[in-house]
This record gives structure tokens, sequence and C-alpha cells, in this order.
């Protein structure tokens, strides 16, 4: 009798009630679904969805959400079908300067993601974890160049804001590994967002507005994408901060366009990544309610 009247309350209660507290993970043979209270956060790929055809589609984040349930970010768009979600690659992948994988166009190096865990914290933030092997596909055998691991923090709402922290450190296992941005004047590559009508954005930094460019921007270690005047976009702001190796990261690609936004590492030079040193990069997003004016 006891249990029957249970499951009655149960039954009348609203879904509020019910709806799980805190920030929480699902993990699926696709990838990560984080919810916080029930409420999608984000969805991270660790499984290409076309093996055969994209084996290097995975590793990213996709769809990114507004705390309203607003996706931001889009996937495969048709004007670049290459750009993911949030997600960090380079152009140029070199191998005792030879230039063997374009990790942008995803040609020549894929991702297994060996270990996939989520762990909550007190004060109810999440900590999804990823170790991440770098594979060259390019050459006759494949080439184990790096193991990335990834901690993304996904705090609880503060304010109406949801802020996001990721820490990846990509550490070489060969001699001779050379990442660079795109081998032109833009020099695009690092953490890059494909976010949801992005020819409407503006952009600010440290309190003023910035005009986009070809190429890339100097502004301050932080960057706001908003949508002034379109429905349900005008609700959000985006901020994003990077820092490679505890520096910050000043030079920004910004496209009022059907592209993405880019804080730009290490530009159109390769860097070399000695065997065994990490690179470490911070990327900060910061979704937060636009503010009347």
């Amino acid at each position: 009798m006891k249990a029957l009247f249970i499951a009655a309350l149960i039954a009348l209660a609203p879904a509020a009630a019910l709806a799980r507290p805190g920030v929480d993970a699902s993990i699926g043979p696709d990838g990560v679904t984080i919810t916080d209270s029930d409420t999608p956060v984000l969805f991270y790929r660790t499984k290409a969805a076309d093996p055969s055809g994209e084996p290097g589609r995975l590793n990213y984040v996709h769809p990114l959400y507004a705390p309203d349930g607003t996706i931001l970010t889009e996937d495969g768009p048709a004007d670049h079908p290459h750009q993911r979600g949030a997600f960090w690659s380079w152009h140029q992948v070199r191998l005792g300067g030879a230039q063997v994988a374009d990790g942008w166009f995803m040609k020549g190096l894929t991702f297994f993601v060996k270990k996939t865990n989520f762990d909550g914290e007190i004060g109810g933030a999440g900590v999804l974890t990823l170790e991440v092997d770098w594979i060259v596909s390019s050459q006759p055998e494949l080439v184990y160049v790096a193991r990335e691991m990834s901690k993304v923090r996904i705090r609880p709402l503060k304010d109406g804001a949801r802020r996001i922290e990721f820490d990846t450190v990509i550490t070489p296992l060969v001699d001779g590994l050379a990442l660079g941005g795109s081998d032109d004047a833009k020099g695009y590559g690092g953490f890059s967002l494909r976010l949801i009508a992005p020819d409407r954005l503006v952009f600010g930094s440290r309190g003023k507005a910035v005009t986009p460019a070809v190429t890339p921007v100097s502004a301050g270690p932080a960057m706001g994408f908003s949508w002034p005047g379109q429905p349900g976009l005008s609700n959000w702001t985006v901020g994003l901060a990077c820092k490679v190796n505890g520096k910050p990261v000043t030079q920004w690609i910004l496209r009022r366009e059907l592209s993405m936004q880019n804080c730009v590492w290490p530009g159109r030079a390769p860097v070399a990544l000695p065997k065994d040193k990490p690179l470490r990069l911070q990327s900060t997003l910061v979704i937060q309610p636009t503010r009347a004016r």
C-alpha cells in the first residue's frame, strides 16, 4: 500500500520537481551528453558519425546550448562542411618538417578516445575527462603522434550564466611534431567556434566594439559574441577566452559572415612540439544573458 502511495505522488509531481539536480552526464556510444537539472548543456562527440567518410570528425562539442535550450552552434554547415561546433584543430600537422595531415579539414589525422570519465564536484559543477590519441593515417603505417588529455569543467548556472572551461594538454609522442595555422595571411588555427547565424554577430572586447577583418585582429584576452535584434538569439552573449601554456591569446579571426570564430594560435608559422613536452590549451566559454543597454 505504501509503495502505491509513493508511486501516486510521483505521478502527480510536476516535471520540474523530478528533474535531477546539478550537472550530470550520460555516456553513450557516440559521445557524452551533459545536463544540468536534466536541461541539456552540451554534447561532446567521441565517435565519428561516419568513420568511413570522415574518421576524424570527433573530439569536439556540438550542440552547445544556452541555458534556455537555444542551440548556439552548427556542425557541418553547407558553406563550410568541415566546421564543427566548438573544436580545436590546425591546418598544418607536420612531422620532420613535412606536412602529413590537415586537422582542420580532417585529412590524414584521426582520433581514438581511449578513456571517458565524469565526476561531480562539491558545489554542483561536473568535470568530463577524456584521453585521446592523435593518429596520423597518411603514412604507410599509422603513427600515434600525440596524446591529448582534456578536462571540461561545466559549472552550474550563476545569475543565469553558464561557464564551461576546457583544459587540454597535448603531449607529443614522437620527435619532429609541429602544429601551424593556415598557410596564408590569415593563419587561423586553435580553439574555434562555429556559432549559428554568424553573419548577424557583433563583437566586443574590453567593453569596446571590435570590427572583424580578413586577417587576425588584435584585441583583449576575451571576446564577446552577440546577436542584437535577433529573436531568441538576442537573449544571449557568448564569451570566449583562450590561453596557451598560461599566456593569453589576443589575436582573433572574426567573421561576420558564414564562417567560424577563432582565437589564433600559433598563426601561420608552425611551432615545434618537442617529444614528451606537454602543450597546454585553456579555453573558457561563458554563456550569459545579454545586458540591456
